[in-house]
Protein backbone atom coordinates (compact mmCIF):
# COMPACT_ATOMS: atom_id res chain seq x y z
CA UNK A 1 0.00 0.00 0.00
CA UNK A 2 3.01 2.03 0.75
CA UNK A 3 4.26 1.97 -3.18
CA UNK A 4 0.89 2.84 -4.09
CA UNK A 5 0.75 6.37 -1.97
CA UNK A 6 4.53 6.81 -3.42
CA UNK A 7 2.82 6.79 -6.52
CA UNK A 8 0.06 8.68 -6.03
CA UNK A 9 2.32 11.68 -4.46
CA UNK A 10 5.49 11.33 -7.67
CA UNK A 11 2.47 11.98 -10.19
CA UNK A 12 0.83 14.31 -8.05
CA UNK A 13 3.81 16.55 -7.76
CA UNK A 14 4.40 16.01 -12.00
CA UNK A 15 0.97 17.21 -12.08
CA UNK A 16 1.80 20.49 -9.85
CA UNK A 17 4.39 21.23 -11.79
CA UNK A 18 4.02 20.35 -15.55
CA UNK A 19 3.50 23.35 -16.99
CA UNK A 20 3.48 23.13 -20.68
CA UNK A 21 1.62 20.09 -21.83
CA UNK A 22 2.58 16.67 -22.14
CA UNK A 23 5.67 16.78 -23.21
CA UNK A 24 7.01 18.93 -20.72
CA UNK A 25 6.27 16.97 -17.71
CA UNK A 26 8.55 14.12 -19.23
CA UNK A 27 11.54 15.52 -17.20
CA UNK A 28 9.46 16.03 -14.00
CA UNK A 29 8.49 12.13 -14.28
CA UNK A 30 12.37 11.25 -15.29
CA UNK A 31 13.18 12.80 -12.01
CA UNK A 32 10.90 11.07 -9.41
CA UNK A 33 11.01 7.56 -11.07
CA UNK A 34 14.60 7.41 -12.04
CA UNK A 35 16.16 10.00 -9.37
CA UNK A 36 14.10 10.30 -6.52
CA UNK A 37 12.50 6.84 -6.04
CA UNK A 38 14.88 4.98 -8.19
CA UNK A 39 11.82 3.07 -9.58
CA UNK A 40 13.15 2.50 -13.02
CA UNK A 41 16.93 3.10 -14.53
CA UNK A 42 17.51 5.57 -17.25
CA UNK A 43 17.16 2.71 -19.60
CA UNK A 44 13.98 1.41 -18.56
CA UNK A 45 12.74 4.83 -18.72
CA UNK A 46 13.42 5.24 -22.06
CA UNK A 47 12.16 2.14 -22.66
CA UNK A 48 8.89 3.62 -21.62
CA UNK A 49 8.94 6.76 -23.18
CA UNK A 50 9.66 5.12 -26.44
CA UNK A 51 6.05 2.44 -26.08
CA UNK A 52 4.35 5.71 -24.86
CA UNK A 53 5.08 7.58 -27.59
CA UNK A 54 3.60 4.33 -30.23
CA UNK A 55 0.64 4.77 -28.45
CA UNK A 56 -2.41 6.62 -29.04
CA UNK A 57 -3.19 9.67 -26.58
CA UNK A 58 -0.76 11.88 -24.01
CA UNK A 59 2.37 11.09 -23.19
CA UNK A 60 2.06 12.02 -19.57
CA UNK A 61 -0.70 9.94 -18.74
CA UNK A 62 0.31 7.03 -20.78
CA UNK A 63 3.87 7.17 -18.80
CA UNK A 64 2.12 7.58 -15.43
CA UNK A 65 -0.45 4.31 -16.21
CA UNK A 66 2.77 1.96 -17.96
CA UNK A 67 5.39 2.89 -14.83
CA UNK A 68 2.31 2.77 -12.10
CA UNK A 69 1.04 -0.59 -13.82
CA UNK A 70 4.63 -1.83 -14.25
CA UNK A 71 5.14 -0.91 -10.12
CA UNK A 72 1.99 -2.44 -8.70
CA UNK A 73 -0.12 -3.64 -11.63
CA UNK A 74 -3.78 -1.48 -11.72
CA UNK A 75 -3.79 0.34 -8.51
CA UNK A 76 -0.27 1.75 -8.96
CA UNK A 77 -1.58 2.74 -12.93
CA UNK A 78 -4.97 4.16 -11.28
CA UNK A 79 -3.03 5.68 -8.07
CA UNK A 80 -0.20 7.28 -10.77
CA UNK A 81 -2.90 8.49 -13.22
CA UNK A 82 -4.73 9.82 -10.24
CA UNK A 83 -1.98 11.94 -8.87
CA UNK A 84 -1.17 13.24 -12.84
CA UNK A 85 -4.81 14.56 -13.43
CA UNK A 86 -5.99 15.47 -10.38
CA UNK A 87 -4.44 18.81 -10.35
CA UNK A 88 -4.81 19.80 -13.82
CA UNK A 89 -8.04 18.99 -13.29
CA UNK A 90 -8.85 21.22 -10.59
CA UNK A 91 -6.47 24.48 -11.76
CA UNK A 92 -8.72 24.01 -15.07
CA UNK A 93 -11.66 24.44 -13.73
CA UNK A 94 -10.05 26.86 -11.17
CA UNK A 95 -7.96 28.97 -13.88
CA UNK A 96 -10.21 28.71 -16.63
CA UNK A 97 -12.92 30.56 -14.94
CA UNK A 98 -9.88 33.52 -13.72
CA UNK A 99 -8.32 33.24 -17.12
CA UNK A 100 -11.99 34.45 -18.31
CA UNK A 101 -11.86 37.16 -16.29
CA UNK A 102 -7.82 38.52 -16.56
CA UNK A 103 -6.80 37.13 -19.85
CA UNK A 104 -6.13 40.41 -21.71
CA UNK A 105 -4.27 42.05 -18.41
CA UNK A 106 -0.64 42.26 -19.48
CA UNK A 107 0.47 40.42 -16.54
CA UNK A 108 -1.09 36.95 -17.50
CA UNK A 109 -0.01 37.82 -21.20
CA UNK A 110 3.48 38.03 -19.79
CA UNK A 111 3.15 34.79 -17.99
CA UNK A 112 2.38 33.12 -21.10
CA UNK A 113 5.45 34.61 -23.05
CA UNK A 114 7.66 33.35 -20.36
CA UNK A 115 6.40 30.06 -20.14
CA UNK A 116 7.05 29.04 -23.96
CA UNK A 117 10.66 29.07 -23.98
CA UNK A 118 11.34 27.52 -20.77
CA UNK A 119 8.61 24.78 -21.88
CA UNK A 120 11.04 24.51 -25.63
CA UNK A 121 14.11 23.87 -23.15
CA UNK A 122 12.60 21.38 -21.21
CA UNK A 123 11.16 19.39 -24.42
CA UNK A 124 15.13 19.52 -25.86
CA UNK A 125 16.85 18.29 -22.97
CA UNK A 126 14.29 15.61 -22.81
CA UNK A 127 14.93 14.73 -26.65
CA UNK A 128 19.21 15.34 -26.15
CA UNK A 129 18.56 12.17 -23.12
CA UNK A 130 16.57 10.17 -25.10
CA UNK A 131 19.27 10.22 -28.00
CA UNK A 132 21.98 9.76 -25.90
CA UNK A 133 20.64 7.05 -23.91
CA UNK A 134 18.81 4.81 -26.73
CA UNK A 135 20.18 6.00 -29.92
CA UNK A 136 23.78 6.68 -29.67
CA UNK A 137 24.57 4.32 -26.39
CA UNK A 138 26.88 1.03 -27.57
CA UNK A 139 26.72 1.62 -31.58
CA UNK A 140 29.15 -0.88 -33.05
CA UNK A 141 29.74 0.99 -36.53
CA UNK A 142 30.54 -2.36 -37.87
CA UNK A 143 27.07 -4.11 -37.40
CA UNK A 144 23.75 -2.84 -39.87
CA UNK A 145 21.65 -2.33 -36.60
CA UNK A 146 23.97 0.73 -35.95
CA UNK A 147 23.68 1.64 -39.53
CA UNK A 148 19.44 1.31 -39.66
CA UNK A 149 19.37 3.06 -35.50
CA UNK A 150 21.08 6.34 -37.36
CA UNK A 151 19.45 6.34 -40.77
CA UNK A 152 16.35 6.17 -39.06
CA UNK A 153 17.43 9.13 -36.79
CA UNK A 154 18.75 10.88 -39.76
CA UNK A 155 15.26 10.60 -42.03
CA UNK A 156 13.06 10.88 -39.04
CA UNK A 157 15.34 14.01 -38.22
CA UNK A 158 14.68 14.92 -41.93
CA UNK A 159 10.76 14.67 -41.94
CA UNK A 160 10.42 16.36 -39.10
CA UNK A 161 12.58 19.76 -40.55
CA UNK A 162 10.97 19.24 -43.68
CA UNK A 163 7.23 19.22 -41.92
CA UNK A 164 8.45 22.61 -39.94
CA UNK A 165 10.11 24.58 -42.30
CA UNK A 166 8.36 23.43 -45.85
CA UNK A 167 4.59 24.66 -45.21
CA UNK A 168 3.52 22.45 -48.78
CA UNK A 169 5.60 19.19 -46.73
CA UNK A 170 3.18 17.13 -44.54
CA UNK A 171 3.88 14.11 -43.22
CA UNK A 172 1.50 12.89 -40.39
CA UNK A 173 3.91 12.05 -37.27
CA UNK A 174 1.91 8.41 -37.16
CA UNK A 175 3.39 7.80 -40.35
CA UNK A 176 7.15 7.88 -39.28
CA UNK A 177 6.08 5.90 -35.93
CA UNK A 178 4.73 3.48 -38.01
CA UNK A 179 7.35 3.20 -40.94
CA UNK A 180 10.04 3.08 -38.27
CA UNK A 181 8.07 0.49 -36.17
CA UNK A 182 7.78 -1.79 -39.45
CA UNK A 183 11.41 -1.27 -40.31
CA UNK A 184 12.98 -2.48 -36.60
CA UNK A 185 10.77 -5.38 -36.34
CA UNK A 186 11.86 -6.77 -40.12
CA UNK A 187 15.43 -5.15 -39.86
CA UNK A 188 16.61 -4.54 -36.79
CA UNK A 189 17.55 -8.11 -34.65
Amino acid sequence: MELIWQLFYAFLKTGVFGFGGGQATIPLIQEEVVENYAWLTEEQFIDYLAMGNTLPGPIATKMSFLIGYDLAGFPGAFAALLGLILPSTIAIIVMFTLFQEYKDTAFVKGMQAAAKPVVVVLIAGVAFSMARGSVFVGMDFNTARTWIILGLFVVAATLVLLNELVPSFDVHPAIIIVSALLIGGFFIR
